[in-house]
């Protein structure tokens, strides 16, 4: 596994030649991609001039957020399938291996069982889709209780439902988006996890709990960085991962209120630090180069 810069999840934002530098300087491996930017480069200037900061940086691709209203109606979704292609283009140029989307916990339209049968059929469309990029796409738990509060039907918001969607979509490239914070609202173990196995995770977010947390009162502004105190046995997550094998992007994911009046540097050298701590107890060879690299390929003027 190998530390991943999420400026999302940190509250912070930046023009791409910022994130490069901040990840390259505080020794990341890998950064989210905001593809909606990287789509509209490569609209004006093509994918290579869209592409080139990224590539001269030589930084791996940890992710980026499936670019298709696919809950929309039938007309916006194939308009976004276009928009998807481009974002694939870019992702192929860069050597990227996955992508993600949140399941929303709620619909105001469709009762669940309808619902589910829209899910599974447009995300075996989307993996097949991926399939023939050799991408992955991770699929995410949205489990705080204001996010399906004010929905006419409720959908899957629990750990145990997002993993019978996954199988029921039944394609070998879709797997989780596996968030501690969302498992653990969402009644996930890590039994749960250790069936899911390496192959059956696509990216890692890293957010713990207070410990006096109430699961059914949770809210995003729960999320904090990890702590002895806090409810979720990070350390003992990072452990069973490393234990399963798997290889891909952990990125730090506390709310951005918890970073309130830092600056963006302070912000990033602290996830560095959290994450540094977590991985630093894994077996030799299995935590990612964490030395400084040099940003001199970041820091051009776009």
């Amino acid at each position: 596994m190998y530390k991943n810069l999420s400026a999302d999840g940190l509250g912070i934002s930046g023009r791409q030649s910022e994130l490069i530098e901040l990840s390259l300087t505080y020794g990341f491996r890998g950064l989210d991609l905001d593809i909606q930017d990287l789509i509209k480069r490569a609209q004006s200037g093509g994918v290579e001039s869209a592409c080139r900061f990224l590539e001269s940086a030589k930084i791996e691709v940890g992710g980026f957020e499936l670019p298709v209203r696919w809950l929309a109606d039938e007309p916006t979704y194939k308009s976004d399938l276009e928009q998807l292609e481009v974002a694939l283009e870019i992702s192929a140029a860069l050597g990227g291996k996955c992508c993600y989307t949140m399941i929303q916990p709620g619909s105001d339209e469709l009762p669940y069982h309808e619902n589910f049968e829209l899910h599974r059929k447009r995300l075996a469309e989307l993996a097949a889709i991926l399939a023939k990029r050799e991408m992955r796409l991770g699929l995410g738990l949205l489990a705080a209780p204001a996010h399906r509060v004010e929905k006419r039907f409720e959908f899957i918001y629990q750990a145990d439902a997002l993993l019978t969607l996954v199988k029921t979509v039944g394609a070998a490239n879709v797997g989780l988006l596996y968030d501690t914070w969302n498992w653990h609202v969402g009644g996930g173990t890590l039994e749960q996890i250790r069936e899911c196995g390496a192959d059956g995770i696509v990216a890692v977010r890293i957010a713990d709990a207070p410990a006096d947390m109430d699961l059914a009162a949770a809210e995003e502004t729960d999320r904090i960085p990890p702590s002895e105190e806090g409810a979720i046995d990070v350390p003992a997550i990072i452990a069973l991962l490393n234990e399963l094998g798997y290889e891909g992007p952990v990125s730090m994911y506390a709310d951005p209120s918890r970073y309130a009046g830092r600056t963006r540097e302070a912000i990033v050298q602290e996830a560095q630090t959290a994450l540094d701590e977590l991985l630093k107890t894994l077996e030799p060879g299995s935590e990612d180069d964490m030395a400084t690299t040099s940003s001199a390929a970041a820091t051009s003027q776009e």
